[in-house]
């Protein structure tokens, strides 16, 4: 394939940061489109073979609409949203280009993604997806070629679940209006490492997070699932005490593992 330009439009940081390097590790030329760059949307759809949209989930459609049009038959649109069915589906809607929905799994401060997953969807053209699939392969990433409704059916229980989970902890915390200073000096060295992972959700990219939960269409069911988890652990307690939750722990773990 002759040399590729590919404009990243949310490239400055993130993971739009993180493909910008490793596509120039792979000799193509990156341009970078952001809120304070001198390239703007139509200078990417211009000089581009591959749009990749790498803004927050929230900015995701709007910027989908506005660089979809501008791109020939023959290139590549792709975004790295978390979510997969919704941009997939504006993608398709709003341009003629070949389509990619891509979700790396793992966050950008990785030095090393050897061994890490990421989905790659190809839902419209063969040109491209034989090209990102190889670079992928190539830097040890293993692909999983997902659906979007698979994807962020998937998503559910790993981000919205996961995330939820989190949330909880922390505002329940919260609640219990201790400080964390004094709370510390009680912690263990897992309960430790449960509060930097509060500490990160709360604090560095809430947003995020928030735009996880509420866009992904799975998250009704993840939040009735938790309420009848905590309905049935508190009936459980009240019903026959330490016993019968050791033997409620003992089946879930026979589900499970």
């Amino acid at each position: 394939m002759k040399h590729i330009n590919v404009g990243i439009i949310g490239g400055t940081k993130g993971m739009g940061h993180w493909l910008a390097g490793l596509l120039q590790k792979e000799n193509c030329t990156v341009h970078i489109c952001g809120r304070k760059t001198v390239l703007e949307i139509n200078d990417i759809a211009r000089i581009c073979n591959v749009v990749v949209v790498a803004v927050p989930i929230s900015a995701t459609a709007d910027i989908i609409k506005q660089v979809g049009p501008l791109l020939a038959k023959d290139t590549l649109l792709m975004d790295l949203t978390s979510l997969k069915k919704e941009p997939v589906k504006l993608m398709l809607a709003n341009s003629p280009a070949e389509v990619i929905g891509c979700h790396p799994l793992f966050g950008p401060a990785l030095t090393d993604v050897s061994g890490q997953n990421i989905v790659l969807y190809p839902a419209r053209g063969t040109k491209w997806f034989p090209w990102i699939k190889n670079i992928c392969e190539k830097n040890k990433l293993v692909v999983l070629e997902t659906a979007p409704d698979e994807h962020d059916k998937m998503m559910a229980i790993v981000q919205v679940l996961n995330h939820l989970n989190t949330i909880l902890l922390g505002m329940a915390i919260a609640e219990t209006d201790i400080p964390l200073t004094q709370i510390n000096k009680f912690s263990t060295p897992i309960f430790k490492t449960k509060l930097e992972i509060i500490k990160k959700v709360f604090t560095e990219s809430p947003g995020l997070y928030a735009d996880i939960i509420m866009g992904n269409p799975q998250t009704g069911k993840m939040l009735d699932i938790c309420e009848k988890t905590l309905t049935d652990i508190r009936q459980t307690i009240k019903s026959g005490g330490g016993m019968k939750l050791k033997e409620a722990i003992e089946k879930t773990a026979k589900k499970l593992f």
